[in-house]
C-alpha cells in the first residue's frame, strides 16, 4: 500500500483524523493478508472484501469471526469498518491511484496546497464542535447516548461524524458543519444513513444535521426526509476573574 498517496486522496474529502484512521485500518488489514496493491493487482480487493463480510445475521447467529484478523470487542462493527476502508482503498485504485502514479515532488506539493486549504477557521470550528458535542451529546437531544466508541464510524460513502443511540434504541447519524450548511450537506448525510440501513436492516436510522445555519435549499430538502432534522449550534460564554 502506498500511504502517503492513498493519504492525499482522502484528505480533500475527510478530516485529518478519518484519513489517519482510514490509513491505519488498511494497514491494520494488510498485516494479515499482505500487500493490497498485490490483492488488488489479483481480483481488485474481492477476496479480502468478502472475508471481511459480516451481517447483522451473522451477528444474531453468533457466527465466527470469518476473518484472519483478530478482534476484540464489536466484531460486526469492527469489521464493518475494515471492510468498508478496504473498499475505500479499492475505490482509490479504481481511480487511478497506483503506486507509481505520484512521484514523491508531487506528493508534497499538492499535500501542501491541501492543507492551505484545509487549515483554516472553518476546519478548526469543526473538530472542536465534534469534540465538545462528543463530551456533551445530551445537549443535542436527552437520552442520546454515544455509540462509535469515540472513533468516527466507517461507511461504505465516507465517515460519520458522531453515530449515537436514542432512548428508543434508533441510531443517530449526526453530521456537522461549522457554517450555513447548504444542500450537499443533505446528500452527504442521507447517504450516511442509507449505508447504515443496509448495513444494520434490523434497526431504525434517523439523522441530525448540525449546523450555524442552513440555506434555503437545505431547509426545503429536509421536509421531504422525515427521519431527518436540523439544528443550530450556539455558542455561550461564562467569565471568571483571573
Amino acid at each position: 500500500m502506498n500511504e502517503e498517496t492513498f493519504a492525499l486522496w482522502m484528505r480533500p474529502q475527510y478530516t485529518d483524523k478519518s484519513v489517519a484512521t482510514g490509513v491505519s485500518r488498511v494497514r491494520r488489514v494488510e498485516a494479515k493478508y499482505g500487500d493490497l496493491d498485490d490483492l488488488y493487482d489479483l481480483d481488485r480487493l474481492a477476496g479480502v472484501i468478502g472475508e471481511l463480510k459480516y451481517s447483522v445475521q451473522d451477528e444474531q447467529s453468533s457466527r465466527p469471526n470469518p476473518s484472519r484478523i483478530t478482534i476484540g470487542g464489536d466484531l460486526y462493527r469492527q469489521l464493518a469498518s475494515l471492510k468498508n476502508a478496504v473498499s475505500r482503498y479499492r475505490e482509490f485504485r479504481d481511480q487511478g491511484g497506483e503506486t507509481d502514479a505520484i512521484t514523491a515532488a508531487a506528493i508534497e506539493v499538492a499535500g501542501e496546497a491541501i492543507r492551505e486549504r484545509r487549515e483554516g477557521r472553518q476546519f478548526e470550528i469543526e473538530r472542536h464542535l465534534q469534540d465538545s458535542l462528543r463530551l456533551e451529546i445530551e445537549q443535542l437531544e436527552p437520552g442520546l447516548v454515544i455509540e462509535d466508541g469515540g472513533d468516527e464510524r466507517s461507511v461504505e460513502s465516507g465517515f460519520i461524524d458522531i453515530l449515537a443511540k436514542d432512548q428508543k434504541g434508533d441510531l443517530v447519524v449526526i453530521e456537522l458543519k461549522s457554517g450555513t450548511a447548504k444542500r450537499e450537506a443533505i446528500g452527504q448525510i442521507v447517504g450516511y444513513m442509507g449505508d447504515l440501513m443496509a448495513e444494520e436492516p434490523d434497526t431504525n436510522v434517523r439523522g441530525i444535521l448540525v449546523a450555524a445555519d442552513f440555506d434555503k435549499s437545505c431547509q426545503s430538502g429536509v421536509r421531504a426526509i422525515p427521519t431527518l432534522s436540523l439544528k443550530r449550534y450556539r455558542f455561550s460564554f461564562t467569565f471568571e476573574e483571573a
